[in-house]
């Protein structure tokens, strides 16, 4: 699912986001990050959210999930809204 690798650097599990020793002031992370706390907030529970996640892992993998492409959208500064 190309889900853990060694270059992970964060994981949200709806208010915690855990980020990688030394990445904190990472800015690009942190909204990627933060994207993901609103899809969690919007599917209206973790285990709703959870399940559509690992969901699309599983058929699409990782990098073409639709929760993570909507992520990397978030991550460039004019993407999001003062």
């Amino acid at each position: 699912m190309g889900f853990f690798s060694p270059g992970m650097l964060g994981l949200t599990l709806h208010y915690a986001v855990l980020i990688a020793d030394g990445h904190v002031d990472d800015e690009r992370l942190l909204r990627h990050e933060f994207r993901h706390v609103y899809q969690y907030e919007t599917a209206g529970s973790t285990v709703a959210f959870l399940e559509e996640y690992f969901a699309q892992l599983l058929d699409v993998g990782y990098r073409d999930a639709p929760l993570e492409i909507d992520a990397r959208r978030h991550e460039v500064a004019d993407h999001v809204r003062p």
